[in-house]
């Protein structure tokens, strides 16, 4: 990872930390009686990262996050999801051109990011799913730019 997008990333992770405390929404109760919310934020960069909480453990869960490249040079636009909870459940983290980053199937902690340049200036919706088996709690469809 280089150097500039560690910065972002810290500076997103930082203003993360803030917005979780007042941004919550999409509570749901999971298969396993397990209840899940989500928050979203975004940074003057474009960058968005949407918190997934385990409100049954009390604990962060994992998240997901969208860098956009302003270069348009490889390895392009990234699309990340972050599992830090060992509660079972995976992080699956979805942008509508189809692609996809799941942690489903790997044990916690893990990360995957899938990169791919994409049309410069151009939306597209994000959004998060909570996974296990045939379960799925899914965040708010978010609009991301290239």
């Amino acid at each position: 990872m280089s150097t500039p997008m560690k910065a972002r990333l810290g500076a997103l992770a930082a203003t993360l930390a803030v917005a979780t405390t007042t941004v919550i929404g999409g509570a749901g109760t999971a298969a396993a009686a397990d209840s899940f919310s989500f928050g979203y934020v975004t940074n003057t960069s474009g960058d968005a990262f949407i918190s997934v909480r385990n409100n049954s453990w009390g604990e962060a869960a994992g998240n997901a996050m969208w860098q956009k490249d302003p270069s348009g040079s490889e390895p392009g636009d990234a699309l990340s999801a972050y599992d830090v909870l060992a509660d079972g459940y995976g992080i699956e983290v979805h942008l509508s051109t189809g692609r996809v980053a799941t942690t489903r199937g790997h044990g916690s902690p893990y990360s995957v990011t899938v990169t791919g340049n994409l049309p410069e200036d151009t939306g597209y919706t994000m959004w998060v799913c909570v996974v296990k088996g045939d379960f799925s709690k899914c965040s708010e469809k978010y609009t991301v730019r290239s």
